[in-house]
């Protein structure tokens, strides 16, 4: 199929458009985040913006790729979320956002190229639709960790919690409000995976 004439190549540049919200999006997210004083969830939020923009990259050099010098402009039509709301509604909401993505509209657009003949285009909506649906997960728990007070609380007994300032791991059942080495809030806390 001719690229110029193909449904992939409108879908990589929604795709693109996309992307590109989200990774700014997510910013906004972040600095609401770091506003509120949950240093570690800012942090966590702008790597997912790093990965949105990485997906946009990718998305825009298959265009370059297959259009070469002949693709001026691509004209789309589609919606883009401008939803916000507070920290926990907006967790949710993005969650929401990356689901659909990841086990609808990108599956959808992977059918569509390898029908085209586009195999490989194929594959970058497969892959990014995996890590799309690990963001919802993401966000659904931070969602659900915050939504329910329990984002510095274990569920499972004590944990290492650890102080993403100075590195200092305390082992318990809830992050402290301060961190006894550098007094930095409870915001600063994350539960350590590398530990256990």
């Amino acid at each position: 199929m001719d690229f110029q004439k193909s449904i992939t190549k409108e879908n990589l540049a929604r795709s693109f458009a996309a992307e590109c919200q989200e990774g700014a999006r997510y910013q906004f997210l972040a600095k609401k985040a770091q506003q509120e004083g949950y240093q570690y969830m800012s942090a966590l939020i702008r790597t997912l913006a790093h990965n949105e923009m990485a997906h946009a990259e990718q998305f825009f050099m298959k265009i370059s790729e297959y259009g070469g010098a002949n693709v001026q402009n691509i004209d789309i039509n589609a919606g883009y979320p401008f939803r916000t709301g507070e920290l926990c509604d907006a967790l949710k909401l993005e969650a929401e956002n990356e689901k659909n993505s990841g086990e609808s509209i990108y599956p959808n657009f992977a059918d569509i190229a390898r029908d085209e003949g586009f195999k490989d285009v194929a594959e970058l909506f497969d892959m990014i639709a995996l890590v799309e649906i690990s963001h919802n997960k993401t966000l659904t728990e931070l969602h659900n960790s915050l939504c329910s007070n329990s984002l510095y609380k274990s569920k499972v007994g004590k944990r290492p919690f650890k102080c993403d300032n100075c590195g200092t791991v305390v082992q318990d059942k809830c992050a402290p409000k301060t961190c006894p080495l550098c007094n930095m809030g409870q915001g600063y806390y994350r539960i350590d995976f590398s530990i256990l």
